[in-house]
């Protein structure tokens, strides 16, 4: 008996059969796994977009609308052509305005030279009376006596005469020590000295004398305006009045004159200053002081004269 093939028994697949439907189910896995990885979209959108807006441009074929595969061409060769631009520059800040310079323009202002005019000045004014008449001509003292009475220096003692060999009072030589040296300053107070009255003429300048150190009183309340001055007592007034200073050897300088030791012990420091400055009463007894003898107006005018020179006030004698 032959054994015929059970009907219900399945027939194996063969090789190709089976590489056939792997093949099928990679495609298939591989068209699903692509389709998880785009984003949802609506089948046809892109076809249905372009019928609602553009109802020119629809075309029936197999498929209903040719539109469809236009429209991506049309992406796609837009796509390639779109040229990047770069990102543009960050806009600059709004300009701050400014506002304009003016620059002042200084003119230089020329001004006219002055003229300047020197100035002469004159430690004492000129005056313009006439001369002594009763000093003699080559008379020992007669420059002296004549430049000082130009400058209003000297008292007219009436009828233009000066009587320069009188022994001259301390008022008088006050008086002419306020008038040579008037750019002096000092505060002026009344005088304590009992023996000058209120209206005498000289009182002022006793009292400028006294200031300015180079005259002092007998005492406190007495000046004696009226006495006769020693010779000594002139030379060591204005040694003190113009602040000369003591040589540091005043035994050598006073040792030239015979008569030195004559003269009290307290002057004979500024009676050194004086000789040492050039203040020296000339007459004929070159080696003599003459210390304690009273002055004249004479012996007056020619110190008052050296002291005008040692201050450069005054031109000195030829």
């Amino acid at each position: 008996m032959t054994n015929s093939p059970n009907p219900n028994r399945r027939r194996r697949l063969t090789a190709d059969e089976l590489i056939a439907i792997g093949v099928a189910l990679a495609g298939i896995g591989t068209v699903f796994f692509w389709g998880l990885g785009q984003k949802y979209q609506p089948m046809f959108q892109g076809a249905m977009s372009s019928l609602n807006n553009d109802n020119s441009n629809r075309q029936v074929g197999v498929l209903g609308n040719r539109n469809i595969y236009l429209n991506r061409e049309r992406r796609t060769i837009a796509d390639s052509a779109r040229v990047e631009t770069p990102p543009s520059a960050p806009s600059a800040p709004p300009a701050t305005f400014v506002p304009p310079i003016v620059k002042t323009v200084e003119v230089p202002v020329v001004e006219t030279p002055k003229t300047v005019v020197p100035q002469v000045v004159t430690p004492t004014k000129v005056s313009v009376v006439p001369a002594f008449t009763d000093v003699p001509k080559q008379f020992w003292a007669e420059n002296y006596i004549n430049e000082l009475q130009k400058r209003g220096i000297l008292d007219d003692f009436g009828d233009g005469k000066f009587d320069p060999s009188k022994e001259i009072t301390r008022g008088e030589y006050a008086k002419m020590l306020d008038r040579a040296f008037a750019d002096k300053p000092v505060m002026m107070a009344t005088s304590k000295f009992a023996d000058i009255p209120t209206d005498y003429s000289r009182k002022e300048a006793i009292d400028k004398s006294v200031q300015l150190g180079f005259m002092t009183g007998y005492s406190p309340t007495k000046f004696f305006p009226n006495q006769p001055i020693p010779r000594y007592q002139l030379q060591i007034s204005l040694a003190k009045g113009l602040k000369l200073a003591v040589p540091t050897s005043t035994g050598q300088v006073l040792s030239k004159f015979k008569d030195a030791d004559r003269m009290p012990k307290f002057a004979k420091d500024k009676m050194a200053a004086a000789i040492d400055a050039g203040l020296i009463i000339k007459d004929k007894d070159t080696n003599l002081l003459k210390p304690v003898a009273n002055a004249t107006r004479a012996d007056a005018a020619a110190l008052i004269y050296q002291s005008l020179v040692k201050e450069g006030k005054i031109q000195p004698q030829k």
